[in-house]
């Protein structure tokens, strides 16, 4: 059956609703996508036309199609133990942390907010027994919501196939499930599943599943990439609620809370960020220490809304007055009252050394520029496509993560992101990284280029964007290219 194809009426119309009911955002963009779900559920329903479905859709009867129609365009795709530095950061630092802090109350709460089909809840209720048997007689209690009743049902089921486990070590698997050796799948263990709960839940229109400052954690990640920023104001808003004075808020790689809210401080746990819920009374606690080096500069409010070119001023700014930086030459005045030039941008070598396709020695000069000055979003951009040049995307994850992390808007580093994500196999991913490069680049000029990705001016690189995340969506969903 052919796809049909959503007039721009049809299209308003459809988007205004998942907005209306989960805070969905579709633009241009994802009319494709959007079609393709719509077409889908059309097939379920015996629709012949958009408009019998749309109909079928806004009947005061029809809350069962709904949210039929939001299980399809929620296209789940998660794994155990994802995001390998926020697990280390998890593992290591914030679990041991919550638990001294909860003392002989011995309680814990966490928030698995958007668990999809249960691999994140399950993976933190792992964690968890790492820490704390069975027979411990702690109250700990993982709350998993989602708003697809789909996802939710094969997260209850506790059962994964071999797809879930790109990132989960031989050791983990044996120990926390049960190879079920008919189907060649794997269950989660009692021990595990008992800490867990999962509940239908809408992020948007109904209240947290907790009393104001209970929750320990929250795990909201790649949830609000969905949203438009208002909708993600009020989220935060919401979570900060729930969150007690000092609690954890993880969110995915790609999403930030720079202009989206300040009642949140970063922390940098190695190649992790968290934030921590700032108190009511405004006086900042400190609870888990900023495990940066002791001499790498720290982002201030100030420096997340700086642009690059201003952080690099600062940064230069900085070096000036650090012994460890001596080698940089003042830009000030000097006593004859002529101004004495700075030293090169060390980036430029990293650029020469892309320009000629030595990718090693790239990789190696953006990784001394980024230990100088870890907030240059640049260099982490340019040592990721030297890494994703040698083929090494995992190690192009991180470092990707941190230049759109630190300057949302370089639609290139979203572009290079979406390809490193591609390769790995995450599509979803992906196609949220190629939809905010095209975002992102779509405000730029239309005949600027990046040099350094073979020249491609940027209305060519939104064009292929656009046509790369299609891709990936219909890739997640188990089609072919």
């Amino acid at each position: 059956m052919t796809r049909p194809p959503l007039s721009d009426a049809e299209f308003r119309e459809l988007a205004g609703l998942l907005h209306r009911t989960a805070g969905l955002a579709f633009d241009d963009s994802r009319r494709e996508s959007l079609a393709y779900s719509v077409n889908e559920r059309m097939r379920a329903t015996g629709c012949a036309t958009v408009a019998d479905y749309l109909r079928k859709l806004t009947d005061a009867a029809s809350a069962a199609e709904r949210q039929a129609l939001l299980d399809e365009v929620t296209i789940p795709e998660t794994h155990f133990f994802r995001n390998p530095p926020q697990i280390r950061a998890l593992r290591q630092h914030v679990l041991p942390e919550l638990m001294r802090q909860a003392g002989s109350g011995r309680k814990l709460r966490i928030w698995s907010a958007g668990c999809s089909t249960g691999e994140e809840p399950y993976t933190i209720a792992m964690l968890v027994r790492e820490l704390i048997p069975a027979n411990a007689g702690w109250d700990v209690k993982v709350i998993a919501t989602d708003i697809s009743t789909r996802a939710l049902e094969k997260a209850a089921r506790g059962r994964y196939a071999e797809r879930s486990f790109v990132m989960t070590d031989p050791v983990d698997r044996q120990r926390f499930f049960v190879l079920e050796t008919e189907s060649r799948s794997y269950s989660v263990r009692p021990e595990v599943r008992e800490l867990v709960e999962f509940r239908h839940h809408n992020l948007v229109a109904d209240e947290p599943p907790f009393e104001a400052g209970e929750v320990d954690l929250v795990l909201c990640r790649n949830v609000t990439i969905y949203f438009d920023r208002d909708t993600t104001k009020r989220l935060m808003t919401r979570l900060h609620g729930c969150l007690r004075d000092g609690g954890y808020l993880f969110l995915g790689h790609a999403e930030t809370l720079w202009q989206i809210s300040t009642d949140f401080s970063l922390v940098s746990l190695g190649d992790a960020f968290l934030y921590r819920r700032q108190p009511d009374d405004g006086e900042r606690r400190l609870v888990l220490p900023d495990r940066r080096t002791e001499d790498e500069p720290r982002p201030t409010k100030a420096d997340r809304r700086r642009g690059p070119a201003d952080r690099r001023k600062l940064s230069l700014g900085r070096r000036r007055h650090e012994p460890r930086s001596a080698g940089v030459v003042p830009t000030q005045p000097s006593a004859a009252g002529v101004p004495v030039a700075e030293s090169p941008d060390p980036l430029m070598a990293v650029r020469t050394a892309v320009a000629v396709g030595k990718y090693d020695e790239a990789a190696d000069l953006a990784a001394e520029v980024v230990a100088a000055d870890p907030l240059r979003s640049d260099a982490h951009y340019l040592h990721g496509l030297a890494l994703g040049n040698l083929g090494r995307d995992a190690e192009a994850l991180v470092v990707l993560r941190k230049a759109v992390y630190l300057n949302a808007d370089d639609g290139f580093a979203h572009f290079l992101l979406g390809g490193a994500l591609e390769r790995l196999g995450e599509h979803v991913a992906a196609s949220r990284s190629y939809r905010a490069a095209a975002a992102t680049l779509g405000r730029q000029p239309r005949d600027a280029v990046a040099p350094e990705l073979g020249g491609r001016s940027v209305a060519e690189l939104v064009s292929v964007c656009e046509q790369l995340a299609s891709r990936a969506e219909t890739l997640a969903r188990g089609g072919h290219r």
